[in-house]
């Protein structure tokens, strides 16, 4: 009888475990879910703004800015903004 007891217990325990660990499943699945869907958002956004910022790259560098003075203030490097300027 004790281990009828002792089975039916570990049972138990093995049945919540199982919940447990598929409750968390659902839980990091819908996390990832989402943040997927936000940084997609995010990568809209941010290329809207690198247009933006390499429009303004091409337009100074058309008016006599270096690639270099452009480099420092961007932060990017002097090749990057030769590449953006060329439209690569």
């Amino acid at each position: 009888m004790e281990d009828n007891i002792n089975d039916l217990l570990t049972q138990a325990q093995e049945n919540i475990s199982d919940n447990v660990d598929k409750k968390n499943n659902e839980t990091l699945l819908y996390a990832l879910s989402e943040s997927m869907k936000e940084i997609e958002n995010h990568k809209v956004f941010m290329q809207e703004f690198i247009d933006i910022r390499n429009n303004a790259i091409v337009g100074l560098y058309n008016n006599g800015y270096s690639a270099i003075k452009l480099a420092g203030i961007t932060q990017l490097t002097r090749q990057q903004v030769h590449n953006i300027v060329k439209g690569k």
